[in-house]
């Protein structure tokens, strides 16, 4: 599941991810512009700071001036990630904490950092589940702090106790993304006999292992056996299972955006939660940039914007 510094490599939707990003941010600026608050910006699982993508684009001009020859040689067509995005984006936060336990990563992200020495960065090179954590219980000693947290995992490796410890405080607003398709399910195999360390990953990321029930059911067959199988759209109940762990943790949620592939398989889903419901319109407006799911898994029409185009 780790992924390793030298494969920078994404497909086209990642802009999708970052470009909701990038909205949300604005927006949280324009909210937060006359409060007295402290702003942080923490990016779980930060990457290396900008990507290779794997679709025909334009050079992002800021990024371009981290790589080397070899690089270059290799491709040119590069985008921001969600790093960059977030210190580019807005009137800025105050500070900015960008974890990633992969040296390799933390190199460019430590150059990105030299090219924004205006702005408080700190680059930390550890596990970001240990490093949230032990953040949040930072924020949560502090009332003039309020917080964005952008969660994007590799895999299935965001752990529950994580998002728990950022709801506590109820300082700070998340976007996840939720692997679904790309990493949950797989390891959900159609045989219940999961490896263990399978299990282990499911288990933290869920944050117990209700998930299975919701996974397995008990059948019999036609000769009185019984057999344990996979069930029907098991997807969408682990889905909606985190989902209304989000909303009783933090107490407000807007529906998943799915974002899906170049072949319109599914992916991942965009997921937001947070404590205070100013922020809710603003991320019910960003999840336009993908299919929305509403509670029983239909696909839902999407609502008229609560924002004009002009205040993105």
């Amino acid at each position: 599941m780790k992924k390793s510094h030298a494969e920078n490599d994404v497909g086209p939707w990642a802009k999708q991810k970052l470009g909701a990003l990038e909205s949300y941010l604005e927006a949280y600026h324009k909210v937060m512009a006359k409060q007295k608050f402290e702003l942080i910006y923490i990016d779980a699982f930060a990457g290396p700071g900008r990507s290779r993508i794997r679709a025909s684009g334009q050079v992002d001009a800021e990024l371009d001036l981290f790589l080397d020859a070899e690089q270059k040689a290799a491709s040119r067509e590069f985008i921001a990630g969600s790093p960059v995005v977030a210190l580019r984006t807005g009137r800025g936060f105050d500070r900015y904490y960008f974890f990633d336990n992969d040296p390799g990563r933390v190199k460019l992200l430590e150059k990105i950092k030299e090219e924004h020495s205006n702005k408080v960065v700190h680059v930390i090179c550890m596990d970001a589940n240990s490093g949230v954590q032990k953040l949040a219980r930072k924020i949560d000693e502090h009332h003039l702090v309020r917080a964005v947290a952008f969660l994007d995992p590799y895999g299935p490796n965001l752990h529950w106790k994580t998002v728990q410890s950022l709801a506590e405080t109820r300082k700070v607003d998340v976007i996840i993304n939720f692997p679904l398709a790309m990493a949950i399910n797989r390891l959900v195999t159609k045989s219940p006999n999961i490896r263990e360390n399978w299990v282990e990953l499911l288990d933290k990321c869920f944050g117990s292992h209700d998930w299975h029930d919701l996974a397995y059911e008990v059948k019999g067959d036609m000769f009185g056996h019984e057999r344990s199988q996979k069930r029907e759209r098991t997807d969408m109940r682990l889905l909606h299972y985190y989902h209304r762990r989000l909303e009783g943790a933090f107490g407000h949620t807007v529906a998943p955006s799915l974002v899906k592939n170049t072949k319109r398989a599914p992916l991942y889903y965009l997921l937001w939660a947070s404590s205070n419901p100013r922020g809710k319109p603003i991320a019910d407006h960003i999840m336009k940039f993908g299919v929305r799911i509403g509670s029983k898994g239909r696909k839902e029409r999407r609502q008229p914007s609560l924002f004009s185009s002009s205040s993105r």
